[in-house]
């Protein structure tokens, strides 16, 4: 009865400290109500870590490239600082680490499917908090959400049918929502899983490397199929039009889509070591930015560079891209590591025939986010891609276990004298 009701309090602490992680209303300048739940749960979910691959290096990562931030900041002398944007930026990564070690926490209590259900309804409340965004509620709004509930959902069974209708639906409700890149990643999430079916069995199955390969060629040709799409209006007039525009401007739609790109590059070039988490952007700064913009045949005099990108911080819209300008070369690092951590992940289970919707989907967002979207919004989700994708340790040892057992030819005993 004790036990039971153990167990009870605690599914229910750590379902509270997911839904928490997904949370970004903030206390302070950079102090969430993650981070807080990260802090407080810190000797709880800081012994689990032990049971997974890569984590307490990743962490610790986290921790340094927050000291290089801090460290620019306080070397700086041709820019100006501020204390409060170096707490800012400071408790934005450390809170990622953090949301990492709270949901892996979670799912050894809860299972992958339970904390992610738990961090969309999280999520959920968060919109509710916020208000949303009406412009396209959904799209902007509503769909990781939902669709990180529904697949939380779906990834609890075996039915691996019941993944593929789900992302077919939410694909279907997302296209009607004028959301063309949440539209292809779940279409691409439905082919790969549904392609891991076709895998060979036993020995014969493709190491993770050769998966990962696959699965490039593979992410490549449905690009390409859905630009195709879209550009013969099979998506809509609007969609093809801006589609067509992003095209014409720079050559390539994700350079035409996302010139910020131009930005990040010029910056880094400039200055390698980074900028300082507490810095602030100089006009000069501002120029090597727009420069690298043009260099796209982007037009970076639009008040967006000046209002958004670089009005009291630096913001290229990429979490690779803001790392490394705040935190420097090991920001950039953590970055790379958290990413590539989970995509090794989920192309080991696809060559296991084991990957869930859910793995799938947010690590085809994780790597978009990584290259193509804010730290700040992209945080909580790259949290949850790590929890659910890290690799058990236990598990590995098993699987390794099998394997020696399987090439260990069986012994024969001695023949006796007598």
């Amino acid at each position: 009865m004790l036990q039971a009701e153990k167990y009870t309090t605690t599914s229910i602490i750590a379902a509270g400290a997911a839904a928490a992680s997904a949370i970004r209303y903030q206390f302070g300048p950079g102090v969430s109500l993650s981070l807080l739940t990260a802090v407080a749960l810190l000797p709880v979910w800081w012994p689990a870590m032990k049971q997974f691959r890569f984590v307490r290096p990743l962490l610790g990562l986290a921790v340094v490239a927050a000291v290089w931030g801090a460290v620019l900041t306080s070397t700086e002398t041709m820019r100006p600082t501020s204390a409060s944007l170096l707490l800012e930026q400071t408790f934005t990564l450390l809170s990622l680490a953090g949301g990492i070690g709270t949901l892996l926490w979670a799912r050894t209590q809860l299972g992958i499917g339970g904390t992610a259900v738990a961090f969309g309804l999280g999520a959920l409340a968060n919109v509710a908090l916020t208000g949303g965004n009406s412009a396209n509620l959904w799209k902007y709004s509503l769909a990781v959400p939902v669709i990180i509930i529904v697949l939380g959902l779906t990834s609890t069974s075996a039915r691996r049918w019941l993944d593929l209708l789900a992302l077919a639906v939410l694909a279907g409700i997302c296209l009607v929502s004028d959301s063309r890149s949440m539209t292809s990643f779940l279409l691409l999430s439905g082919v790969i899983v549904l392609w891991q079916s076709f895998m060979p069995p036993g020995r014969r199955r493709p190491r993770p490397l050769q998966t990962l390969l696959m699965l490039g060629v593979l992410s490549l040709g449905a690009f390409s199929l859905l630009q195709a799409l879209i550009l013969d209006g099979a998506l809509g007039d609007a969609a093809q039009q801006r589609t067509q525009a992003q095209i014409d401007t720079s050559g390539s739609l994700i350079a035409g889509g996302r010139p910020e790109l131009g930005a990040a590059t010029a910056l880094i070039s400039h200055r390698p070591q980074g900028f300082g988490s507490g810095v602030l952007p100089t006009s000069q700064d501002v120029w090597i930015a727009k420069t690298g913009m043009s260099g796209l045949n982007y037009d970076p005099n639009n008040g967006y560079v000046e209002g958004y990108m670089f009005g009291g911080q630096y913001e290229v819209h990429s979490v690779l891209g803001d790392m490394w300008l705040r935190f420097g070369p090991v920001g950039a690092v953590f970055a790379i590591m958290l990413v590539a951590c989970a995509v090794y992940a989920v192309a080991r289970s696809v060559s296991m025939r084991a990957a869930s919707g859910l793995a799938v989907l947010l690590t085809l967002l994780g790597a978009w986010d990584t290259f193509f979207s804010p730290l700040l919004t992209s945080s909580r989700t790259l949290a949850l891609l790590f929890a659910i994708t890290a690799i058990p340790v236990a598990e590995v040892i098993r699987r390794k276990a099998a394997s020696t057992a399987l090439l260990t030819p069986l012994s024969v005993p001695p023949h006796s004298n007598r």
